[in-house]
């Protein structure tokens, strides 16, 4: 008897033990976007979300014209800066910034590029985020 509990007991410890690994080893991050803006061509872009939306700003990687992205700027008290991904989509290098919105108000984020060799960092792409109550008539 009371090996069957040892074997018993030891199987429910190995199954929450293999739920808890599938858990984790997901590729999803658990951030899910309200809002996606994709800046390929644009300079600058705009976008109006809610207190605790998720913003991701997806955007071409200048590797290939001799740049890297160096940073983001932008309001911590407004904004929070979750994740930086680079990645590859159908040959192309692409970089993605996931930032969640504290509280309402107005911010830029300026996402900066610096050359390869030495140089000066520049504005690369900027993006305007506007939250809480609009000033319009509706």
């Amino acid at each position: 008897m009371f090996k069957f509990f040892n074997n018993f007991a030891l199987v429910v410890v190995c199954f929450f033990l293999l739920a808890g690994c599938f858990g984790s080893s997901s590729v999803e991050t658990g951030l899910n976007p309200a809002e996606l803006i994709e800046i390929d061509d644009d300079y600058s872009t705009e976008v109006q979300l809610e207190r605790g939306e998720v913003l991701a700003v997806d955007m071409p990687n200048p590797l290939a014209k001799g740049y890297r992205i160096s940073g983001a700027s932008f309001d911590p008290s407004m904004l929070r800066m979750e994740r930086f991904l680079e990645y590859t989509e159908d040959g192309e290098s692409r970089a993605r910034y996931l930032f969640t919105v504290l509280m309402d108000g107005s911010s830029d984020i300026l996402i900066k590029i610096k050359p390869l060799q030495d140089g000066t960092e520049d504005v690369y792409r900027q993006v305007t985020v506007g939250t809480g109550e609009s000033d319009g008539l509706f």
